[in-house]
């Protein structure tokens, strides 16, 4: 009977209880495995070869090291310890766990085993970093809505749904000469030329209906003199609802004034272009230069009048010029204006990104007259771009290719391959205990390890190699259309023996050895993951042996 009893119980534990369960027996200062149940065999992947094994002899050094720690604690205590700790699942993916630690008493009531039970809380654990991560997003969505708001040199107003002045920016003040204090919950009219009332309630009214408009006003300063502005009067939309109205104002009383110096339209169009960095451009109906600004010496090192009379993309990168030409016939056709980024030709030989805005102009007949095109150099917004770009796909330590460019490099490689009968190698390497020159030397030490050894590995694979950092010491290098296994072995070994002899860092002399999992594929693999999670248990069964070696794995 009792023995039915105990096996009832052991049945409970192996199979009805879904956490993950551990014994370890304390035995002259060591702990060992003494059961598992079959969700630590479905999830973390361990089987019965580990029971009576010692912890240290399971798992890394650095990871039994910490659990011991907790198990010990439970032992000196006699009190239940829970604590939250990773883990890596069979799959390779990184889970959370809850672990709660309880003594198991002898009838000396000495204890002399630990109980570990693992709860999952992996869904818990990503559903809170991405709280986290969409708080601090909201936060800098907030700081720049309000950083655009306070220093937009255009006045910015916000209307509730009765026309009612909510906020205003310093520029408003500067335009009206009101405080913000002196116009929140009054009426937006009584800035208004009586005159534009009308025009200024019915383009409110369009918003509210959800139709932007931009239109221009006068308005009346605080001392009486009158403003004139462009305002922009665009519905503000909460949960698919009109709530309000903002306001842009921008003050082009100095423009209007200038203006009225002028009386011949030609005169304006000449000041203009004269003093703008812009390029000022009209082409005729067959899309020739028939006037350019002086800028184009300034921007594109060539005189204005060396463009008269030749086509708008003489100087157009190549690859832009068949689109260009399009959307140049299609605004002069439909009578849109158009917008478009393109490549043209500095007198250096060099190509600058640059952008332009293209606008139709019709005589009275409705008529095409000429097309006005403004551009301007846009290459320090590229740069930007670029750099941005860069940094998602790029590990800040290294300079090398993050896990992000990697995993879809190797799922577009194989999605690409997929019928080619091509084979490629992924060769995982993770450094051995890395964590003790940290704790030694420093972080610093460290990391000139890390950037050291990522220049090293470069020069010993080749340039269609792709080399990324998964993240802390681990490495992945996707060779691929493999010629042979040894030359796969090849490049593994040239990266061991780039560890052989100590390095010298920041006068430090660092000696570490590294575990190397590979992964070959076969002519029909398409799954990326399949090919990570190969290599990823080769590499785990050279640590478990001790590591600085290599293994291969075959799908």
């Amino acid at each position: 009977m009792m023995r039915n009893t105990e096996l009832f119980y052991r049945n409970v534990l192996m199979n009805g209880i879904k956490d993950m369960v551990y014994i370890m027996e304390y035995q002259n200062g060591r702990f060992l495995y003494s059961f598992i149940n079959q969700a630590v065999k479905d999830l973390a992947g361990f089987d019965d070869s580990i029971i009576d094994k010692p912890l240290d002899e399971v798992v890394p050094n650095e990871k039994a090291s910490f659990l011991a720690e907790k198990y010990k604690k439970v032992v000196d205590t006699q009190e239940i310890v829970v604590y939250e700790d990773d883990y890596p699942s069979i799959s390779g993916e990184i889970r959370y766990g809850e672990n709660k630690l309880s003594p198991i008493f002898n009838e000396a009531n000495v204890c002399t085993h630990v109980v570990a039970v693992v709860k999952d809380i992996t869904e818990q654990k990503k559903a809170e970093q991405i709280a986290k991560k969409s708080k601090e997003m909201l936060i800098e969505g907030k700081e720049r809505y309000q950083s655009l708001f306070d220093y937009n040199l255009d006045a910015v107003i916000t209307l509730d749904f009765n026309g009612l002045l909510i906020t205003g920016n310093h520029a408003l003040e500067t335009m009206s000469g009101y405080s913000i204090r002196e116009l929140t919950g009054r009426s937006y009219l009584r800035l208004i030329k009586p005159g534009h009332i009308k025009k200024a309630k019915l383009y409110y009214d369009k918003a509210l209906n959800g139709v932007p408009e931009e239109f221009r006003l006068s308005v009346k300063h605080k001392d009486r003199k009158q403003v004139e502005i462009i305002a922009k009067f665009s519905p503000i939309v909460v949960s698919d609802e009109i709530v309000g109205v903002y306001v842009i104002c921008k003050d082009i009383t100095e423009q209007i004034r200038f203006r009225e110096k002028f009386t011949e339209s030609e005169n304006i169009f000449e000041i203009i272009t004269e003093h703008s960095r812009d390029l000022i451009t009209m082409l005729n109906s067959e899309g020739e230069y028939i006037y350019a600004s002086p800028s184009y010496k300034e921007v594109l090192g060539y005189y204005s009048d060396e463009f008269l009379g030749k086509k708008f993309y003489h100087n157009i990168y190549p690859d832009d010029v068949e689109h260009l030409k399009k959307t140049f016939y299609l605004s002069k056709e439909k009578g849109e204006p158009w917008k478009e980024q393109f490549r043209q030709k500095h007198e250096s030989d060099d190509y600058i990104w640059s952008e332009l805005h293209g606008s139709p102009v019709y005589d009275e007949d409705g008529q095409f007259k000429q097309m006005v095109v403004v551009s301007r150099d846009i290459s320090t917004l590229k740069n930007y771009e670029s750099k941005l770009e860069n940094f998602a796909y790029h590990d800040e330590l290294t300079g090398i290719l993050n896990r992000r460019y990697f995993i879809e490099h190797l799922e577009k490689t194989l999605k690409s391959n997929k019928g080619l009968g091509n084979r490629f190698a992924i060769i995982m390497i993770d450094l051995d205990k890395l964590k003790p020159i940290n704790d030694t030397f420093g972080h610093d030490v460290g990391d000139a390890f890390l950037q050291e050894f990522t220049t090293r590995v470069n020069r010993v694979i080749r340039e269609s190699d792709t080399f990324a950092r998964l993240g802390g010491d681990e490495f992945a290098i996707f060779i691929p259309q493999i010629d042979s296994i040894q030359s796969v072995t090849n490049v593994a070994k040239r990266i061991t023996s780039v560890l052989d002899t100590p390095w010298m860092i920041a006068d430090e002399s660092i000696s570490i050895r590294a575990s190397i999992g590979i992964a070959i594929s076969n002519l029909k693999t398409e799954s990326a993951h399949r090919l990570m999670k190969a290599a990823d248990e080769a590499l785990y069964e050279v640590k478990n042996a001790g590591g600085n070696n290599y293994k291969l794995n075959y799908i």
